[in-house]
């Protein structure tokens, strides 16, 4: 079994058998601190629609754009802390925010408690159908002879720090050009306004379909099965470019232990149901559920390892 599948397991268990759960008694609202139809939007009303079912109350998504983010975050800590609002969101949150912002108007270490993921995914390198880099080697090439001259957009900081890793694993120096919508990075590359976009396939999907993006790199050891002729980092020599930005359930810091136990047990339930199974499939997510202790550590020990890239980008928080 599984390490992480593991203590879910026993969570499971040891909630099971302690009695009815008292939780929830009326409509639950999750949070999407991002655009309705990105990746993380879309995902969230997959899991709304399955936590429904399990929790026999209906699911409510709420969108809370603006400031990567932070918003969406600020909302969920504002909030009643009564476990029925809680927030969807990417590892970007409570990761990459901590280590890259100054004025965070909360605490996402203590304010935002990681509940449950659900999913995980791996982000590519894309570029513009029509222009001039055919592969990754090409990219490279053009990179490394201008320092400096080829851009790469990004919506969140985990996109940001997909390029930065990019940037060491390659050798190569590229300048980053904030965006507040993925859909407009992804508009800007495919017209050619900006080079390169680190992003996920479900977020970038449209525009292959469409013929308008190029995708060069599927970040770390393997291929898609969804993208069979999109080669792995690894493969094209680059085994040092890997970033799995993972999705998971929160709710705030302040909400009281016990009901932080039945939330868990409730969202435990619902990321391990055969429904929410084929719905990651579907949406190219590899299976990661981790919950409670588990996922608390898994977060320590990435947050740990991008402390490290950002370090070597010397990036100073802003």
């Amino acid at each position: 079994m599984n390490r992480l599948i593991r203590p879910l397991a026993a969570t499971l268990l040891s909630l099971a058998t302690s009695g009815a759960l008292a939780f929830p008694d009326r409509p639950i609202t999750i949070i999407v601190p991002f655009n309705a139809g990105t990746t993380n939007d879309i995902n969230a009303r997959d899991l709304a629609q399955v936590l429904s079912a399990v929790a026999k109350q209906p699911v409510l998504v709420d969108n809370r754009a603006g400031a990567e983010g932070t918003l969406g975050g600020q909302a969920l800590v504002n909030g009643p802390a009564d476990g029925h609002t809680l927030m969807f969101s990417s590892n970007s949150l409570t990761v990459f925010d901590p280590l890259l912002k100054k004025n965070i108007p909360y605490d996402p270490n203590k304010d935002i408690v990681p509940i449950c993921a659900a999913g995980r995914t791996n982000n590519l390198v894309n570029v513009s159908a029509t222009g001039p880099y055919k592969s990754l080697a090409d990219l490279i090439a053009a990179a490394k002879s201008q320092p400096g001259k080829l851009t790469f957009g990004y919506t969140s900081t985990s996109m940001r720090l997909a390029g930065e890793l990019f940037q060491q694993a390659s050798g190569t120096k590229l300048t980053g050009v904030p965006y507040r919508s993925s859909v407009t990075g992804l508009t800007d590359v495919s017209s050619g306004q900006v080079d390169i976009t680190f992003i996920d396939r479900v977020s970038a999907q449209a525009f292959y379909d469409s013929g308008k993006i190029r995708p060069l790199a599927v970040s770390g050891p393997s291929r898609l099965s969804a993208l069979p002729d999109v080669p792995s980092a690894k493969e094209l020599g680059l085994p040092a470019y890997s970033v799995f930005p993972w999705f998971g359930v929160y709710a705030s810091g302040k909400t009281p232990p016990d009901v932080l136990a039945q939330v868990r047990e409730l969202v435990a339930r619902a990321v391990t149901t055969p429904e929410m199974a084929a719905n990651m499939e579907k949406r190219g997510l590899e299976p990661f559920t981790a919950c409670g202790d588990a996922l608390v550590k898994h977060k320590q020990q990435e947050t740990e390892q991008w402390r490290e890239v950002i370090r070597k980008a010397g990036i100073e928080p802003q």
